[in-house]
């Protein structure tokens, strides 16, 4: 029987959600039946992962995140590719590549094209001809795909109430993460452990982050942080423990690649960003049995409430120290806490649901 010709469409070659999203389907799909490419500008370690794994991996060096002139050669170096292997199904991940991978595979005859939104182009911390023209690209580009899958129910919802989608197209698909396998956790004295896992950019809002951690570590000695991952503000963040003085108490250990080795030193998991789609970071926490400190944003409030956390408001920094300082006195609420994280995954996020809804997308 001849396979499937199914090509991912990413951006960036790194290893962070919309990645590994994409990774959970295409590790899961059915090897006999798939013929599997994936689409990326090159360099970055999902390239090796995708060579471990036996997929295809087309580059495509043009993609820049940024608007610019290499936007048209990035369009029609996908439109060369996309004739010239012919593929069954065309899938894109995020906001640019879901832009230019969908005209150009609708362009160069590819007969299925699936978009996942891993969070809408547009929000509030854009000015109001931005947001609108991302709008406006986002419900355009929509016009040339048979499906949309949102990670949230509220992004959906928003979309067909603004009717910037055919409610025909979009459906939703909440992330999913593998089981952690929980052992028991080993003794750490004294020190209670709030961690975060997050690429350093805007969306991620780390600077503010870190710097509530500076202050909660001067009201309460016994709390340490350790921040996992990498990227642009980085060095901002160190710099700003180095100027404080807490290099001992706050840590950061670059990104990791066994992220559950390090959720098992994790107390608490904390996320205070800008804006999510459904952030892995917390289901993969969540997966391991820890409590969620998070933003009350879209995204993060369908994954967590007051039966597994506690959500805060942007800017509201000093509440969220407070949540902060006072979470090592909480052990039972902690414990409850981290017991409904791990329920909520299993029957919400679980692998093989997530594998079949999108084998029925592929398939109808």
């Amino acid at each position: 029987m001849k396979k499937i010709r199914l090509l991912h469409v990413q951006l960036l070659p790194l290893l962070s959600g919309a990645q590994n999203v994409m990774l959970h389907i295409i590790e899961n799909l059915d090897s006999s039946k798939y013929e599997i490419y994936v689409i990326s500008r090159s360099g970055g370690p999902l390239i090796e992962r995708l060579k471990q794994s036996g997929f295809t991996h087309l580059p495509v060096d043009s993609l820049q995140r940024n608007i610019s002139f290499w936007d048209f050669k990035a369009f029609f170096d996908i439109y060369r590719l996309c004739r010239k292997y012919r593929f069954d199904i065309v899938h894109t991940h995020s906001s640019k590549t879901g832009f230019l991978g969908r005209m150009a595979a609708r362009l160069a005859g590819v007969k299925k094209i699936v978009h996942t939104s891993h969070g809408l182009p547009f929000n509030d911390f854009q000015s109001f001809p931005v947001r609108w023209f991302y709008r406006f690209c986002d419900a355009f580009a929509g016009l040339f795909c048979d499906h949309v899958v949102f990670v949230n129910n509220y992004d959906r919802q928003m979309m067909l109430r603004k009717k910037l989608i055919a409610s025909g197209k979009a459906t939703t698909i909440y992330n999913a993460v593998e089981l952690a396998e929980i052992g028991k956790k080993k003794k750490k004295q004294d020190r209670f452990i709030i961690g975060s896992s997050f690429r350093f950019w805007t969306q991620k809002n780390p600077l503010q982050t870190v710097e509530a951690a500076i202050q909660t570590c001067r009201l309460n000695s016994q709390i340490d942080f350790i921040f996992l991952g990498d990227g642009e503000l980085l060095e901002a963040c160190t710099n700003l423990v180095d100027a404080a003085a807490m290099n001992d108490r706050i840590t950061f250990p670059g990104w990791q690649q066994n992220i559950y080795f390090w959720l098992e030193k994790f107390d608490v998991f904390l996320l205070y960003s800008k804006w999510e789609g459904l952030p892995v970071s917390i289901l993969e926490a969540m997966s391991a049995g820890l409590p969620i400190v998070a933003s009350q944003i879209s995204g993060n409030v369908e994954l967590v409430s007051a039966r597994n956390g506690i959500t805060v408001k942007l800017n509201e920094v000093d509440k969220l120290i407070g949540v902060l300082i006072n979470l090592p006195s909480k052990k039972d609420d902690l414990a409850r806490w981290g017991a409904e994280s791990r329920r909520f995954v299993e029957e919400n996020c679980a692998l093989p649901d997530f594998i079949t809804k999108y084998c029925r997308i592929y398939e109808q």
